[in-house]
């Protein structure tokens, strides 16, 4: 079982940003903190790293749902969202899958919800605009 869900987008990584944060409140998502990767690295180790942003997203029932069945997991949120661009100027947005994030909350009901959350954050990769990936002949 892989734990995220990941999509080549078709977008600058700024786009990409914006796309994120729109599908994610399609589907009822709110982000809670964002971390600039780059920047935190360049301050903190004056190291280069490419454009990597975490976006700590939060579906509000679906957290007070969990909180509800088991008060420890808060541990587990957010449902971290990470949009980077590769070397090769590719943008990728890659999402935590919710059911494997709460795989340790041992109860039926906190897998329906897990189930619930994950076929949401699917939803919301799915929505982002694919890149078009062109082959070369030989």
């Amino acid at each position: 079982m892989t734990y995220h869900f990941s999509k080549v987008v078709d977008a600058s990584f700024d786009q990409a940003i914006a796309q994120v944060t729109e599908s994610l409140q399609q589907d009822g998502f709110g982000i809670l903190t964002e971390i600039d990767a780059q920047a935190a690295f360049k301050k903190k180790l004056n190291a280069e790293f490419r454009p990597y942003k975490i976006l700590g997203a939060c579906h509000p029932q679906i957290a007070y749902d969990m909180l509800h069945l088991d008060d420890k997991a808060g541990v587990l949120y957010p449902c971290n969202v990470v949009v980077q661009e590769h070397a090769d100027g590719r943008v990728e947005v890659s999402a935590i899958d919710p059911l494997s994030m709460f795989l340790p909350v041992d109860s039926p009901k906190a897998k329906e919800i897990a189930i619930a959350a994950s076929e949401k954050m699917q939803r919301v990769i799915d929505r982002l605009p694919a890149a078009q990936i062109h082959e070369h002949a030989i």
